[in-house]
């Protein structure tokens, strides 16, 4: 057994309130033009599908998320309250208290944005410090699965691998869920962590809303793709909303346009769902193959079922006498 932890509380990225943070900021922030998600929700919502968050948990009282949030399970405190608390302890000896308050919320916004009819199903599995045991992570994706997610965001990780999550992980593959990981914030293609380097999840590396390199973004191989993770403005505790900086942040993005396909296409797997995805990519800036298939591209990946949308939605009867 060990610990995951999130990436942003390992290397001391925290949340910033500019003071400017609202529902409408958070709609209209670069981030969201960047991956064309007007023109994606233009095809889908999220209507339908289940989208998981394994996190810290979240603020379910939240104006932004109240009405998506459909229970869940704690298995920091073995309860059925997955609310994202303090608990005023420097758990992990770091000298620090509750650094990873809100980070479940903040993902879970993230999630929301891109994906706004779907519904969130909180996992507590991370205290504040943002930490988990790996086998309390492990049940939490069975969990999870178990009680129909489609999708599994998982924005933390760790340096050594499991067995037990590596299983639990390929058992949710198997079932046709789809997990997203956070790549990690080191800034260079080693370490690399786990579940990041896991066959059975898509690893997502951070670039700006102008599609270049986040300078803490892990890279390399495991990269899948890359999406907007610096200064991303989303929900907070309290009813807030603010920016904060990650690869935690770029994994949801990816995770929210997951659930857009799944909704057209219920039936597609992992890697149907990443095919879509990667292949309708925009370039990375300035880099090689670092960042994987290029930055996240919604819009283009929710094209191709335009026609076959726009097809499906019957024609009144008053249009069709006409």
């Amino acid at each position: 057994n060990g610990w995951l932890e999130t990436a942003e509380t390992r290397q001391q990225s925290f949340a910033f309130d500019d003071g400017l943070g609202s529902a409408q900021a958070v709609s209209e922030q670069p981030a969201s033009a960047a991956i064309r998600l007007d023109e994606a929700h233009e095809v889908a919502l999220g209507s339908g599908v289940v989208m998981a968050i394994l996190d810290t948990g979240i603020d379910a009282h939240h104006p932004m998320l109240r009405n998506a949030y459909a229970g869940g399970w704690d298995f920091v405190d073995g309860d059925a309250d997955p609310t994202d608390a303090r608990d005023f302890v420097d758990n992990d000896g770091d000298g620090l208290v509750d650094e990873g308050f809100g980070h479940g919320t903040h993902v879970a916004g993230i999630m929301h944005l891109v994906a706004p009819e779907a519904r969130l199903l909180v996992v507590r599995v991370l205290d504040s410090d943002g930490r988990g045991d790996i086998l309390d992570i492990a049940a939490g994706v069975r969990w999870a699965v178990d009680h129909g997610a489609k999708i599994l965001n998982l924005s933390l990780g760790s340096l050594k691998g499991s067995d037990a999550l590596q299983n639990a992980l390929a058992d949710a593959e198997n079932r046709g869920v789809v997990v997203i990981s956070s790549a990690g914030n080191w800034g260079a293609e080693s370490p690399v962590e786990f579940p990041a380097r896991s066959s059975h999840v898509a690893a997502i590396a951070a670039v700006d809303a102008a599609a270049y390199p986040a300078t803490f973004s892990s890279f390399g191989s495991i990269v899948a793709l890359s999406a907007p993770g610096v200064g991303v403005r989303s929900a907070y505790p309290g009813g807030g909303y603010r920016l904060w900086s990650g690869t935690s942040m770029s994994a949801p993005f990816v995770a929210g346009t997951a659930a857009l396909l799944v909704e057209v296409h219920p039936t597609w797997t992992l890697s149907q769902v990443m095919q879509r995805i990667e292949s309708t990519t925009g370039p990375v800036m300035g880099s090689a193959d670092d960042f994987g298939a290029g930055a996240l591209n919604a819009g283009a990946a929710l094209a191709p079922d335009r026609r076959s949308h726009v097809d499906d939605v019957p024609v009144p009867e008053v249009l069709r006498r006409h």
